[in-house]
């Protein structure tokens, strides 16, 4: 997908996050069904990523049911390249104590064709910052220092 492509989905009012895929890998859940009380058992994609939130840099976490034809997390297959950005189409999300979560559509998450210049650094960082410098914080005592 290209950044037309992005603009007009957002102008069509669909709900999607652009973000820099991190990681991602398979787990099992399930729920009981009330009218059978029988075990439903499916397996899930946790998928992480990094975004811009309210202008600060933030982990994002997104869970997607995959299909009935992967019946453990070992036959999931993750695509994705790390440190390039994704676009995540969403069906629902929430800020839970500043933990971005996410559910992701059917629609997998496509990569962003025009990715930005590599000499642009680390998203994030300060400018003049070196490239690849982490922009961690320690939460402990506020500080810069990295970890």
């Amino acid at each position: 997908m290209n950044r037309a492509g992005l603009l007009r989905e957002v102008l069509l009012g669909r709900l999607l996050i652009v973000g820099e895929f991190r990681g991602a890998h398979a787990a099992m859940d399930g729920y009981i069904d009330r009218t059978t009380g029988e075990k439903v058992g499916y397996v899930k994609a946790i998928l992480l990523a990094e975004c811009q939130v309210r202008g600060n840099l933030a982990r994002a976490m997104f869970y997607q049911r995959l299909p009935e034809s992967v019946e453990k997390p070992e036959e999931a297959v993750f695509p994705y390249e790390k440190g390039k950005l994704y676009v995540f189409f969403l069906t629902s999300l929430k800020n839970d104590n500043g933990q971005v979560i996410g559910s992701l559509a059917d629609r997998p998450p496509e990569l962003l064709q025009d990715q930005p210049a590599e000499e642009e650094g680390t998203v994030g960082a300060p400018s003049g910052a070196p490239m690849g410098t982490p922009n961690l914080v320690n939460i402990k005592n506020n500080s810069t220092e990295m970890i």
